[in-house]
């Protein structure tokens, strides 16, 4: 399996709309961008709160900051 090198791993801490902060595994704070899609879907905001509250820990690109829409999941190598 290929070692994913783009992710964070990152805890939510704190959602205020549009905003979504969290914090690394070291520690260091970070802001989650949002779409305008999600920023749209209530259903979207229903789940990070459920995820916010349950303490889970969520991937987010080191590129954009954004959450990975494919959670955890990685291609199949070919």
């Amino acid at each position: 399996m290929k070692l994913q090198t783009n992710v964070y791993t990152v805890q939510l801490d704190h959602i205020s709309y549009p905003t979504i902060t969290g914090h690394l595994e070291n520690g260091a704070p970070l802001v989650i961008e949002t779409n305008q899609k999600q920023r749209d879907d209530p259903q979207f905001w229903a789940v990070i709160s459920a995820i916010l509250q349950a303490k889970l820990w969520v991937p987010v690109s080191t590129r954009l900051h954004q959450l990975f829409d494919t959670d955890w999941l990685v291609p199949a190598a070919d």
